[in-house]
């Protein structure tokens, strides 16, 4: 028995034309890639995960709006057609219906979206932003082709200033 296939047209969100979007039919991005999501580099052993996906050809890893981190995988889905229509609309995976245009990394209003294409991107960034973990990974788990990279920027990280402690009675001022 032959199943028939009703060609459904993809549906967009209701947005004015004007209003500056990238809509899904002129971008078709987030079917060009898996994402998985990621701990942030908060400590060393992940911010080494970070460093280890991006030692690897087409991945790189992205820091959303909101803060939340995941690696992505480039790979084209096999059901994306040229025109950038998807073959399986109708019988789409959850994962897939979950997408909209408004939200997505092309469209994203929300935060400071970052991308890591490289190791040397991810460490001139750590450097800066998590000194600490930077200096712990830097001792054991660089190789001196990153240690001794040209960097983006400055070497020592800016000085935070230090919160002042309330003053106590019979300290000086």
């Amino acid at each position: 028995m032959s199943r028939k296939i009703v060609e459904l047209p993809v549906l967009q969100p209701r947005v004015a034309k004007d209003d500056g979007l990238v809509q899904c039919l002129d971008c078709g991005k987030c079917c060009t890639y898996v994402a998985v999501g990621i701990n942030a580099p908060r400590n060393p052993g992940y911010a080494t995960d970070v460093l280890w996906y991006l030692y690897h050809e087409n991945v790189y890893v992205y820091r959303d709006g909101d803060g939340d981190w995941s690696v992505h995988l480039e790979a084209r889905c096999k059901n994306l057609a040229a025109d950038l229509k998807c073959r399986i609309y109708a019988e789409r995976p959850h994962i897939c219906r979950s997408f909209s245009n408004l939200t997505c990394e092309v469209n994203s209003k929300e935060g400071h979206p970052i991308t890591f294409r490289s190791p040397e991107q991810f460490l001139d960034w750590l450097e800066v932003k998590h000194p600490r973990v930077y200096k712990s990974i830097a001792q054991k788990y660089l190789p001196e082709a990153l240690l001794n990279r040209p960097r983006a920027t400055p070497a020592a990280a800016p000085a935070r200033p230090r919160k002042r402690a309330p003053a106590r009675e019979g300290d000086a001022a």
